[in-house]
């Protein structure tokens, strides 16, 4: 019997402060483990995580400049569209190559195809399109062209970037309308969009005159939730260039380049 309480006594001084300090933290994390179980399993546990989640956005956007062998003319400055006149058509066109290769710009119109969605049951109200335009001397040059391609279709708005501001000339709100053209039916904002009603539609800014970039932004709101969409090429914006009193060439393929008016 002397024996075993000596053991017991043995063993009760051999428990330190740290020893005991480590037992309650584990208890601790255990007890706390079975209550974020119990949690979970009344639904409040997904609460908590989203806690850390982040907000997804309300509104998302995406704009691409069309530019197509069929449908978009080419301004190429001096000296190399003298360069361009006098040598045969390439018997292939990579139309974007040309464009990279020469250093041209979009010329007449610049057509941008902008998708804008709503992320969430919420929606989305567009209040409106707001233009911005920098201004500069035409270069000298020439414009280049395919004879082929046809109307452009679909939801749109034509602006008119020689105006001061840049306004709004024509709009069709049909998906089979024809850009360009006044409509019976123009788009008119303020315009709701949602995850399961998107807006797809081409914003045609044209120029008759000026070497022109665009930018444009789109106002939005949902509830006390606010902001702006920018169309505006990461920044850099979407040069055009006016193709009036202009030398204007169209692809006469053995021909060469055919000086063409367009009127």
């Amino acid at each position: 019997m002397v024996g075993t309480a000596a053991r017991m006594s043995e063993k009760k001084r051999s428990t330190t402060p740290t020893a005991r300090a480590v037992a309650a933290v584990s208890a601790l994390v255990a007890a706390l483990v079975v209550a974020f179980s119990e949690t979970v399993g009344a639904g409040l546990g997904t609460a908590f995580l989203d806690l850390f989640r982040a907000d997804p956005p309300l509104v998302t956007s995406s704009a691409s400049e069309q530019v197509h062998e069929c449908g978009t003319a080419l301004f190429v400055s001096d000296p190399k569209a003298q360069e361009l006149i006098a040598a045969p058509v390439p018997g292939s066109l990579d139309w974007p190559a040309f464009r990279r290769e020469h250093g041209a710009a979009v010329a007449g119109s610049s057509v941008v195809e902008v998708s804008i969605q709503g992320e969430t049951a919420r929606k989305i109200t567009l209040t409106g399109v707001r233009f911005e335009v920098e201004r500069r001397s035409r270069p000298a040059g020439a414009v280049f062209s395919n004879p082929c391609g046809d109307a452009l279709t679909g939801r749109s708005l034509t602006v008119d970037l020689d105006r001061t501001p840049p306004a709004v000339v024509a709009s069709t709100r049909d998906p089979e309308g024809i850009a360009g053209v006044r409509d019976s039916r123009p788009i008119r904002f303020p315009w709701t969009v949602s995850v399961t009603d998107p807006l797809l539609l081409y914003i045609v800014a044209r120029t008759g005159r000026c070497d022109c970039t665009w930018r444009a932004t789109v106002p939005w709101r949902s509830g006390s939730h606010t902001g702006t969409i920018a169309i505006d090429n990461a920044g850099r914006g979407y040069t055009v260039i006016g193709t009036e009193r202009v030398p204007y060439f169209l692809n006469g393929g053995d021909e060469g380049w055919t000086e063409f008016d367009p009127g």
